[in-house]
């Protein structure tokens, strides 16, 4: 970011210009005591944990020169400027919006129920054929991440890609009217974040919302199978590119192959052949997503295909890694019913020379359906894709479980646990030669179980 001076900081924030020497400036932004750097604004957050204000002596210390607050401490250090607002959350959305105005490369936001992190991931192998830019780092996309994405933007990048998440309506309004994309993506709209989005329709009119923050020649690149979607962005004048699998969409995705290496796929009937390293059907989706942003940007689509050979996929979002004689397939950083459904169908798909295990735990955030749609899981498992062994982990995985058995699944074939403390007792289940599935919603915390084969206790037993 440029330096921006006090006095005009405050200016920017709502807060009251006091006399004085306000020439100070301030270059870089931070919430965190512990990664300050010199001449920054401290944003004293709080939370239901923790309250910035009490690390105001720690700031000052750090390198900051002055603090956004919201309340006056009893002390505050002598060399740290306050700049007091209502709402310092609010605030820091406010500074963002100013600095995003002194970028001057493209933003793209990318919003959706699942593959955000993972589509952000392919638009920067894209756009970094060409140009010169950064991506929001691990998902930092909500009201604190995406204004700390965007202060550490260099203003003369030609590009910044946004993730944009919400889990209560009017989130991805705001977050969108901050980043003020000049192209915004939405991947997919499905069953998530359920307690503040009521259902499905209330999901895609809150991800439709992103257009609020495009310009009027700003460009929505939307999942086109979604037939609910379009009719919902067909209200808003913005300029469209529709993709998916249907043939009606401006990109589409035929001849799609799932392998242990990646996804290919070919654009359109006797289009070009493209390879993506990241694993599932939906990587194709995703994928043209990506295609579509590069074309945008006036990338020719060879420069775009071997960009998205290049592509590294997120932390937990099916990696398919060998631990001691085990090949995981870790897709535990988040989920809901239709990315569990694909992760199932995945594990189904894949080659291995021992046992399919499905280690699935609690989907979070459905709400009032959250019973149906673990029992909807469970369900598919006995009918679909039904694995070796099931392990469900959590409280509403137990309804994966009974719905599985109901359907037909051998009960001898499932155990269920109430948490990953005891992911030793877990791996001990596993023996050399399985191919094992970890998803569940992030607080569950499945990755534990990886880090129990890892560790290697207990050891794993051998087949008999």
């Amino acid at each position: 970011m440029k330096p921006i001076d006090l006095t005009q900081l405050r200016r920017i924030v709502g807060a009251a210009v006091t006399p004085g020497d306000e020439s100070q400036a301030i270059v870089a932004v931070c919430t965190d005591t512990r990664k300050m750097t010199a001449q920054s604004l401290f944003v004293a957050l709080r939370g239901a944990h923790f309250d910035g204000h009490e690390f105001l002596e720690q700031a000052a210390v750090g390198g900051a020169v002055a603090a956004l607050i919201d309340r006056m401490p009893a002390t505050m250090p002598g060399k740290l400027r306050p700049i007091l607002v209502p709402d310092a959350r609010a605030a820091m959305g406010k500074l963002a919006r100013f600095v995003r105005g002194q970028f001057g490369g493209k933003v793209i936001a990318v919003a959706g129920s699942n593959g955000k992190t993972s589509t952000k991931c392919l638009i920067d192998a894209v756009l970094r054929t060409r140009f010169c830019g950064s991506v929001s780092p691990r998902s930092f996309n909500n009201e604190i991440g995406v204004p700390l994405t965007i202060f550490p933007a260099d203003p003369s990048q030609d590009y910044l890609v946004l993730e944009l998440g919400t889990n209560h309506a009017g989130e991805i309004g705001n977050l969108a009217l901050i980043a003020a994309p000049d192209i915004a993506v939405i991947t997919n709209c499905a069953e998530e974040h359920l307690e503040g989005l009521s259902d499905v329709e209330g999901v895609r009119r809150e991800n439709a919302s992103v257009v609020e923050g495009l310009p009027p020649d700003g460009l929505l690149i939307a999942n086109g199978d979604d037939a609910e979607l379009v009719r919902i962005i067909s209200e808003n004048q913005n300029k469209r590119a529709l993709f998916g699998f249907g043939p009606s969409n401006d990109l589409v995705a035929q001849e799609i192959d799932c392998d242990q290496r990646g996804t290919t796929f070919e654009l359109a009937a006797d289009g070009p052949h493209a390879f993506v390293p990241m694993l599932g059907k939906h990587t194709a989706a995703n994928a043209l997503a990506a295609i579509a942003v590069g074309r945008a940007m006036g990338i020719a689509d060879r420069q775009i295909i071997a960009g998205l050979k290049t592509v590294r996929g997120p932390e937990m979002r099916l990696q398919l890694r060998k631990v001691a004689e085990i090949r995981v397939l870790n897709d535990a950083y988040n989920a809901n019913p239709p990315s569990m459904r694909a992760a199932i169908e995945l594990l189904a798909s894949l080659p291995t020379r021992g046992r399919r295990v499905a280690i699935l735990g609690d989907m979070l955030e459905l709400g009032d359906h959250s019973a149906a749609a673990h029992a909807r899981i469970g369900r598919i498992l006995a009918r679909d894709f039904p694995p070796d062994l099931l392990i469900c982990v959590g409280t509403h995985a137990h309804g994966i479980a009974e719905a599985a058995i109901a359907g037909g699944f051998p009960s001898k074939q499932v155990v269920h646990f109430s948490g990953v403390a005891v992911a030793g007792s877990i791996a001990s289940l596993l023996i050399p030669g399985d191919l094992v599935l970890l998803k569940a919603s992030r607080a569950i915390g499945l990755e534990a179980v990886e880090q129990a084969i890892t560790a290697g206790r207990p050891v794993l037993r051998a087949a008999s």
